[in-house]
């Protein structure tokens, strides 16, 4: 199994990082470092390199700022990581993650799946997901199928063939990663959700989203409702495309 985790921690968010090596540590469990891109760093041809405004504004009801655009450059890394190093999968953290002390028993369960998958959320965001089907994966957890994937990009395992669709539907950003990622129809993506959630929220928050004051963010009320009515449609229409949970393990 050619498989590593990646961490994404802000160079200046040393306290982040030190909780997240003692957790992982203490499972036994090896990570790599990603340097999160800082979005308050980025030059203005940076972010018109990847970010376009008309296109978030057709897709999303809020512009984008600066913490959001380098939280998905960020995940863009690891992507790509997974792709330059051909690996079979990959779990990706952001360093506000509370991790359930079962998280080696789940990786050996993912990497013994007789079934494709892309993309396996890890964490839920403010709303808990209506689960299709489930099967049982071992004695911690189970695997299931959801329309709406939870929000949040705390924890996931990405696979080879996911980090390759993902990278294929990035730039532009038109959405924060999470939201994006909820389109999982317009990608191809094949999803899954793990229960109970092994992904938690910290006490703490991360930093690496956490740029610009969205309450002064000006908002498109009539967008948004009609945003949120195709997103209802396009899910619906897209069940099909759920993807056969595998037989029992």
């Amino acid at each position: 199994m050619n498989f590593k985790v990646f961490v994404i921690n802000l160079d200046k968010s040393l306290e982040r990082m030190a909780f997240m090596q003692k957790q992982l540590e203490q499972f036994n469990i090896e990570f790599e470092r990603v340097s999160a891109v800082y979005g308050k760093e980025l030059t203005e041809t940076e972010i018109c390199d990847v970010f376009d405004e008309s296109t978030n504004l057709d897709k999303y009801d809020k512009v984008l700022n600066v913490g959001e655009i380098g939280c998905y450059l960020s995940h863009v890394k690891c992507w790509n990581a997974v792709v330059d190093q051909q690996l079979d999968f990959a779990l990706i953290l952001e360093d506000d993650s509370t991790l359930n002390p079962n998280l080696l028993s789940l990786i050996n369960s993912i990497s013994r799946l007789s079934v494709k998958w892309d993309y396996i959320k890890l964490c839920h965001g403010s709303k808990q997901k209506k689960v299709i089907d489930t099967i049982a994966l071992d004695d911690f957890f189970s695997l299931s199928t959801c329309l709406k994937l939870p929000s949040s990009t705390r924890g996931q395992f990405v696979s080879l063939s996911g980090a390759k669709k993902l990278l294929a539907t990035s730039i532009p950003i038109a959405r924060p990663v999470d939201i994006d990622i909820q389109f999982w129809f317009e990608k191809g993506l094949s999803c899954f959700v793990v229960r109970p959630f092994p992904v938690q929220e910290a006490a703490f928050k991360s930093e690496i989203c956490n740029l610009g004051n969205r309450k002064t963010t000006k908002k498109h009320p009539i967008k948004r409702i009609w945003q949120k009515l195709c997103f209802e449609i396009k899910v619906r229409v897209n069940r099909s495309k759920l993807p056969k949970l595998p037989p029992q393990l």
